[in-house]
């Protein structure tokens, strides 16, 4: 998408968790979507009378309400309705996507009250582009893939709940506000037009934004001012101490950890990254807890990544449980856990 385009607007403000209505005009037909943060809670307009053979949508009807109706009739079940709602959205979405002439108009209007019906805006581009026939956006989502690729507010969080596979992950972990998609699709072995595509969709979803890469500004070097006058310490023979023993308590007792399952192969990923940086961040953290924290990797050669698990436990069910409570301080901010399998216990490690 490049800056300006109808495309891009749209999913920056949804991107930006946008509240109000975003009048799409394309092909002649105008449709207006109701958006509260990432979720599409309300459409109105022209469906091209696709509607009227599931449940009977008047013109001008708002489509979720009319939807719920046919639910509440008997008509049809609610993941029909649903299911029906979704499939003619993305046709609308893939028509205002390949019109050079749509434009967009953003409005914070008063919100659509929801039925009860809602449509996840990231998922449903992610699958559009995705699908059959997707391969036809990429060119319109992500026109110049040698400009860079920033991540949006929340990356790690939207990433996750989109339910990719890990290899899928490890590519859109590879978005680093430095890279470029070019650089990112074509070292690939995944190939450089499957990865372009998801990151494609990644664009249009609101996940990340093409951005020029940022010119360097020669930094001049910063005055030398003289150095503070050195204070004396106060009773150093008292803080030194307390200090000393404060740690060796911490040390003994680390009341901050919790059981995290006695042997199996189940785990709780807490944290992941593919850039050194984060990898060393990884290892860093894996440091201060080695019983219960471990770094493994994940993905294929040339995309593998990194992730840290917490815990051992002998069942799937066993590590759901414990992921409901985590210890302080595991989670990493943003970051979904979810449960995967690792690697067996090692030999007198059953403890953990």
């Amino acid at each position: 998408m490049w800056a300006g385009s109808a495309a891009s607007l749209l999913a920056l403000w949804v991107g930006r968790k946008g509240r109000g209505s975003a009048r799409l005009r394309f092909a002649g037909r105008e449709l207006v979507l109701h958006v509260n943060g990432l979720q599409v809670v309300g459409v109105t307009g022209d469906d091209g009378e696709r509607l009227a053979s599931a449940f009977g949508l008047f013109e001008g009807g708002e489509w979720f309400a009319e939807a719920d109706k046919a639910v509440q009739g008997g008509q049809l079940s609610q993941a029909e309705a649903v299911a029906v709602v979704k499939h003619v959205l993305s046709d609308c979405l893939r028509d205002f996507f390949l019109d050079p002439a749509a434009t967009v108009q953003l409005e914070r209007a008063a919100l659509v009250e929801p039925q009860g019906l809602n449509l996840s805006y990231p998922h449903l581009v992610v699958e559009l582009v995705l699908g059959a026939g997707g391969e036809d956006l990429v060119g319109v989502l992500l026109p110049d893939p040698t400009v860079t690729l920033r991540r949006l507010p929340e990356f790690l969080k939207r990433v996750g709940a989109l339910g990719l596979t890990e290899e899928g992950m490890a590519i859109l972990a590879k978005v680093d506000d430095r890279r470029s998609a070019e650089e990112i699709a074509r070292p690939s072995p995944h190939g450089r037009d499957t990865v372009l595509r998801l990151l494609a969709a990644a664009v249009g979803a609101g996940i990340v934004e093409p951005t020029p890469p940022l010119a360097e500004v020669p930094m001049e070097p910063a005055p030398t001012e003289p150095a503070p006058a050195r204070r004396h310490r106060v009773w150093p023979w008292l803080v030194v101490p307390l200090i000393a023993a404060a740690a060796v308590y911490l040390a003994m007792t680390q009341p901050w950890r919790q059981p995290s399952g006695k042997g199996g192969p189940w785990s709780v990923a807490v944290d992941s990254g593919c850039q050194p940086s984060e990898v060393e961040r990884l290892y860093r953290r894996q440091e201060k807890d080695p019983e219960s924290l471990r770094v493994t990797p994940f993905g294929r050669s040339g995309e593998q990544c990194f992730r840290l698990v917490w815990g051992h436990f002998p069942t799937r069910e066993l590590a759901e449980q414990a992921m409901r409570s985590l210890p302080p301080g595991v989670l990493a901010r943003g970051f979904v856990p979810h449960v995967v399998r690792s690697e067996e216990t090692r030999a007198g490690q059953s403890g953990r």
